[in-house]
């Protein structure tokens, strides 16, 4: 009985190993520096609190860099956003300070959500409280 346990332990620990090891190289594979291509707005206007409508200004994030499946880019305004590049190459960014844009006097919100294709293309849209773009970047 003993014996069928260990063989039993030893052999989910094996199970173990070799789904993290076939997990890596998945999200690996998007490691890299991409390069802004396009940037598109979504929306031209947005109410402020007041109930203004005010224009989106035109937005060009930084480079977006994949490392050891990492995933992060920093905006126009110089917030940084992280996140996760899931084995399907889909993208969910988030500001690495949970508190960026507080100063704005309203929940803050931005987010960007992406997928990279075949070809090393992301296609993303950030969304923010008032203002959103579409970004495509394309791998070096």
């Amino acid at each position: 009985m003993r014996s069928q346990v260990g063989l039993l332990s030893l052999l989910g620990l094996l199970g173990l190993i070799a789904t993290v090891d076939a997990q890596t190289p998945a999200n690996m594979a998007f490691d890299g520096t991409y390069r802004v291509v396009s940037t598109a707005k979504v929306n031209q206007t947005y109410l402020s609190k007041g109930g203004r409508a005010l224009p989106c200004v035109d937005r060009t994030p930084g480079p977006l860099t994949i490392v050891n499946g990492h995933a992060k880019y920093t905006t126009e305004t110089g917030i940084e956003l992280l996140g996760a590049a899931a084995p399907n190459g889909e993208l969910d960014l988030r500001p690495m300070d949970p508190h960026a844009g507080a100063g704005l006097g309203r929940p803050f919100g931005l987010r960007t959500k992406a997928a990279i294709d075949s070809t090393g293309t992301v296609h993303a849209r950030q969304s923010g409280f008032s203002c959103s773009y579409d970004f495509v970047w394309r791998k070096q």
